[in-house]
């Protein structure tokens, strides 16, 4: 492990001359630092000599690698990783002290964390140090402030006392954009979550696991399996999808919390990190009397060619829908039904579903979307309409 200082100032409030002096520096990995060979001229003796000295009796060539450098200047602390620093308490002076006590506090644009410093030092002796290793888990991104407060008496029972304060920040290695998309009807799940994970660290990051950490009403399975774990380039994006199924029947226009997205990454050196997404949150949709759900439709049409339409009708009440299957051809003009409007479909039960297909003819070329579906229930005479329910290019 590499140390390096942390930004810092100092605060005496009574002026006087220190007897000890606080250091506090980060433990860090070393870094990979790339080099070159050396350029050679063959014309020249002293490099002909350099290249003598970098080849092998059978006169293949070293291959030079990178070296381990510790790192020369502050590095970057994410949110999500575990911060390490060293303070060390050093009597400077040619006399003792004793009662030494260290207080470390984190300080954030929101909060104020005690941290656990173990240094309480009955007596420090002149010329000689104590130290403690702190480490915190950031969860919280922007300017930190640490800070260093220490206490103790000269051997005159003199009281001193000494604050420092090191600054600094905390950046996001990654991006997360979400999406939830409500489930159809009779579709497997109530809820689809869309996440986009983009690598923003400026370098190469490791995503060694991604999971939805769901709310106790709901479970989630994820549908796009990734081949984790997963190296990700700066600006490079990573997208996953997960189906979320609810335990509990939730009241239509309830607003819901589903879960949080976990992700837990590695930088090249090995430090490691967890983040996690603020409760994702939904509002129960209402579904409506009756759905229409899209089974088969091709994506692309020839025209004046008819081709097919598979649907199906969901009852979503409590109590049996007679439907009766009619069209309106004056909302989609574009597309000409070849179906027999007034067919009926017969009587639904509560929570029944009814499949029918459609023959449809279109007259005009480009995207047209599909619509003037009307569907009459003879019990209660309310009549469905279903618009814009699908969209095809017709060539």
């Amino acid at each position: 492990m590499a140390n390096m200082s942390l930004t810092n100032s100092i605060i005496n409030p009574q002026n006087q001359e220190q007897l000890i002096s606080l250091k506090v520096m980060r433990l860090s990995r070393g870094r990979l630092a790339p080099s070159s060979s050396p350029s050679l001229d063959h014309l020249d003796v002293m490099s002909l000599s350099i290249e003598k000295s970098f080849q092998f009796d059978l006169n293949h060539h070293i291959p030079l690698s990178e070296y381990l450098l510790a790192p020369m200047q502050f590095e970057n602390i994410f949110l999500g990783e575990t911060f390490s620093f060293l303070v060390n308490c050093i009597n400077e002076s040619e006399e003792r002290v004793k009662e030494v006590a260290v207080k470390v506090e984190l300080q954030t644009s929101s909060q104020r964390i005690q941290l656990n410093c173990g240094l309480n030092i009955p007596i420090l002796e002149s010329q000689s140090s104590k130290a403690d290793v702190i480490s915190h888990e950031v969860k919280e991104a922007g300017q930190h402030i640490l800070v260093c407060s220490v206490t103790y008496q000269t051997e005159k029972g003199e009281n001193l006392f000494m604050r420092k304060f090191f600054k600094f920040p905390v950046n996001k290695p990654m991006d997360v954009k979400t999406k939830l998309y409500n489930g159809e009807e009779n579709a497997g799940f109530d809820v689809f979550l869309e996440a986009q994970i983009e690598n923003i660290s400026g370098m190469e990051m490791r995503l060694e696991r991604v999971w939805m950490d769901s709310a106790p009403s709901y479970s989630s399975v994820p549908l796009q399996p990734q081949p984790l774990p997963v190296t990700l380039a700066n600006r490079e994006v990573l997208q996953v999808v997960f189906g979320l199924s609810s335990k509990i029947g939730a009241a239509v226009g309830e607003m819901t919390k589903i879960g949080r997205l976990d992700m837990e990454w590695k930088t090249r050196m090995g430090e490691r990190g967890r983040l996690q997404t603020s409760h994702l949150e939904r509002i129960v949709p209402g579904r409506g009397d009756l759905t229409l759900k899209i089974d088969s439709v091709p994506s692309s049409v020839e025209s004046q060619k008819i081709f097919p339409l598979q649907c199906t009708l969901h009852n979503c009440c409590d109590h049996s829908l007679d439907l009766r299957l009619q069209f309106d051809p004056f909302v989609s003009p574009s597309l000409v039904f070849c179906s027999p409007s007034g067919i009926a479909l017969g009587q639904i039960p509560p929570k029944g579903t009814s499949t029918f297909t459609l023959h449809i003819l279109p007259v005009n070329l480009a995207f047209q979307a599909i619509s003037g579906i009307r569907v009459l229930d003879s019990f209660s005479k309310r009549v469905y309409e279903f618009d814009d329910i699908a969209q095809i290019f017709v060539y």
